[in-house]
């Protein structure tokens, strides 16, 4: 696959490879962690003002989260790895545009969020699809999966592919990138109650899921 970002960045600085090779168990994503909202939002307007510098630093710290977030919301790794490219070749030509920012991270994850619904409307052929459809019960998905062969790491993912979007979006960036419910719900668009609950719902489904598996492989001994 041609590494867009080398268009926009030095080679050194761009290391999609290892970016795309992850851990799959991976649980909290530490990098964007280093930078404080006004550090990263000072960076963001550095290089908006020229400095190509900066960018690689917003760039190496955000990396491994937003490429979770795009694998997780899209189910499907060729997407999510062309997607996050698409991300961040969006994100260095608002260098053109007059743009005014409270959080680098907010406004690089509202963009990845829109990115990714857009990618799922065009893949379904439908222009507005619900974010919180339900799809099959938890007794129907246990029925129609292998749980008795599968790990607790493929049943999660599984599990979690079949989550409405809006409450897998709010499990990821809460338990995998580690985002408050203030933070997720600016990304969203809507209130940190409405955030909660839509992870509290993703947590009930989840552990109703793994609690089954555990019960069928205690059987087993």
């Amino acid at each position: 696959m041609k590494n867009k970002l080398k268009v926009i960045l030095p080679a050194e600085a761009v290391r999609t490879d290892e970016v795309f090779g992850l851990s799959e168990e991976t649980e909290f994503i530490e990098g964007s962690a280093s930078l404080t909202p006004d550090r990263e939002t000072q960076l963001f307007h550095n290089f908006l003002a020229g400095n190509d510098l900066a960018f690689r630093t917003l760039y190496d710290a955000y990396e491994r989260s937003l490429y979770i977030y795009c694998m997780r919301l899209l189910k499907n790794e060729a997407e999510a790895k062309d997607l996050f490219q698409d991300i961040w070749m969006r994100m260095y030509k608002m260098r053109g545009e007059r743009v005014e920012i409270k959080k680098f991270s907010g406004l690089l994850f509202t963009v990845a969020r829109n990115f990714c619904l857009n990618s799922i409307r065009n893949n379904r052929g439908i222009a507005n699809f619900s974010l919180e459809e339900m799809p099959e019960d938890s007794e129907q998905f246990l029925r129609t999966h292998d749980i008795e062969n599968a790990d607790l790491r493929e049943l999660l993912q599984a599990a979690l592919a079949q989550l409405p979007f809006n409450q897998r979006e709010a499990f990821i960036l809460r338990e995998y990138v580690g985002y408050s419910y203030e933070e997720i719900a600016g990304i969203m668009g809507t209130n940190a109650a409405n955030v909660r609950a839509r992870a509290h719902r993703a947590r009930e489904r989840l552990r109703t899921i793994v609690g089954a598996w555990l019960e069928l492989k205690g059987e087993k001994k």
